[in-house]
């Protein structure tokens, strides 16, 4: 905890560097990974501000992060590298105060520091092959475990097993065929918290969990808000892709790190996504539907066997184009998951499916620089319980630079009558600067 006369600097800090920043010209500056190996700025993969992806960086995505650009190269038979292994460092320091969490007026919020802090190594790995990797920077105390209560929405939520494990993502991108412009992709992956999408995805709806505008992933996101996009996973993502679709069957088991991985091959469970890409007009637009289905059959870790359901769906759709000189995102989403008392999520295995719906307006007051955001989402999880609730939320960000952020929002949560204690949810507020070096 920190005194209110420490937050009260804090605050004015943050908007001195704001103000600081508008006054004082800066070069653009790009995320480092993949920037370094394209010759890119961050603004040619992304829109608004990252890591929400545009068109362009669909295309690299899909590509397996193959496309390079004025970095050296090792050349020869049957290797392509770059001469350089691309890396950056992802770091967030961020202040949250909630009025969940008040103790007879003693809260005066919290720093997070480091919130998140990780290495990412990608790029090229060959002529038709590219990686991702992502390397935790916490020690084993300090990994999410489950029971962690989520500041932006006063939710629990964790990884799973809170285990030391350095390896908290990683996805090997095969290309092994193409015909006309469709490409076809194999992409072996394990997670400790994105969840069956992380194999392949390209929409920024919340459909993967760090696919996203906004810090608030549970305020606009069904697939966010209902869990079925996030969690441990490991698969194998079969993907065909094109300029303007792209079709993703993924058979998994949701599990991570030596949790839940002695699966029976019979017992996978199956993920299925599907989307349309079309431009309209200038706007680049995008609606898809996620499924998620079948039972995973894995270990219990004392010789015997547990079956996860994994059923849900959710379907997307956002519009990126710009209303006069200003560029405008929308982003919305609905979905349920199917009730079960074995399902693998917490808000579905009740009595009733639990549905969500979710929706984000985002728009550019200054191109490339800064924005405002606003967004709904409404949550009924079918039973009388403390997680059955609507939010508001409303912020804005402004770019430091390409690829460090400042953000500050504010979210409203608001009870259907359900919460014993008072109709009124939590309120919170947060400052967040989000870097990649």
């Amino acid at each position: 905890m920190i005194n209110q006369r420490f937050m009260t600097r804090f605050l004015m800090l943050g908007m001195l560097m704001s103000l600081v920043s508008v006054m004082i010209p800066m070069e653009a500056q790009a995320v480092p990974a993949f920037a370094r190996q394209t010759s890119m700025p961050c603004t040619a993969c992304h829109f608004q501000n990252f890591p929400t992806l545009n068109s362009f960086g669909r295309a690299f995505r899909s590509g397996g992060y193959t496309l390079t650009g004025g970095q050296g190269m090792i050349e020869g038979d049957d290797i392509s590298l770059p001469m350089m292994l691309n890396a950056s460092v992802i770091t967030k320091l961020r202040y949250a105060k909630s009025n969940g969490n008040t103790n007879e007026g003693t809260d005066y919020g919290e720093i997070q520091w480091p919130d998140e802090a990780a290495l990412l190594i990608g790029g090229k790995l060959s002529k038709n092959a590219g990686f991702l990797m992502e390397l935790g920077l916490l020690g084993a105390a300090e990994t999410e475990v489950e029971g962690t209560a989520d500041l932006t929405t006063g939710e629990v939520t964790g990884t799973g097993s809170g285990e030391s494990n350095s390896f908290l993502s990683t996805k090997v991108h095969f290309n092994v065929a193409k015909a006309g412009n469709t490409q076809f992709s194999v992409i072996p992956f394990s997670t400790d918290g994105l969840g069956s999408a992380y194999g392949f995805e390209l929409l920024n709806t919340g459909a993967q969990r760090s696919q996203r505008p906004i810090e608030d992933r549970r305020g606009f996101s069904a697939a966010q808000t209902l869990g079925l996009a996030s969690g441990e996973a490991t698969g194998i993502a079969l993907v065909a892709s094109s300029h303007n679709y792209f079709i993703n069957y993924t058979p998994w088991v949701p599990g991570w790190g030596g949790t839940n991985m002695n699966v029976k091959p019979s017992g996978l469970a199956h993920y299925f996504r599907a989307a349309y890409t079309p431009f309209i007009g200038s706007w680049d637009t995008g609606i898809g539907v996620q499924l998620w289905a079948g039972d995973a059959e894995v270990s219990d870790g004392a010789g015997g066997e547990t079956l996860l359901v994994t059923d849900g769906w959710i379907i997307d759709g956002q519009m990126q184009g710009s209303v006069g000189s200003m560029p405008l995102g929308i982003y919305a989403s609905y979905g349920e998951c199917t009730a079960d008392p074995d399902h693998h999520l917490g808000d579905c295995n009740n009595t009733d499916d639990a549905k969500a719906f979710g929706i984000l307006a985002q728009l550019g007051i200054v191109p490339n620089k800064a924005n405002i955001f606003a967004a709904y989402r409404a949550k009924d999880v079918g039973t009388a319980t403390e997680s059955d609730f609507d939010s508001t939320t409303v912020g804005g960000k402004y770019m430091l630079s390409q690829n460090v952020v400042l953000e500050l929002f504010y979210v409203k949560e608001s009870g259907s009558g359900v919460d014993a204690r008072t109709n009124e949810r939590d309120s919170t507020w947060m400052l967040q600067l989000f870097a990649g070096y």
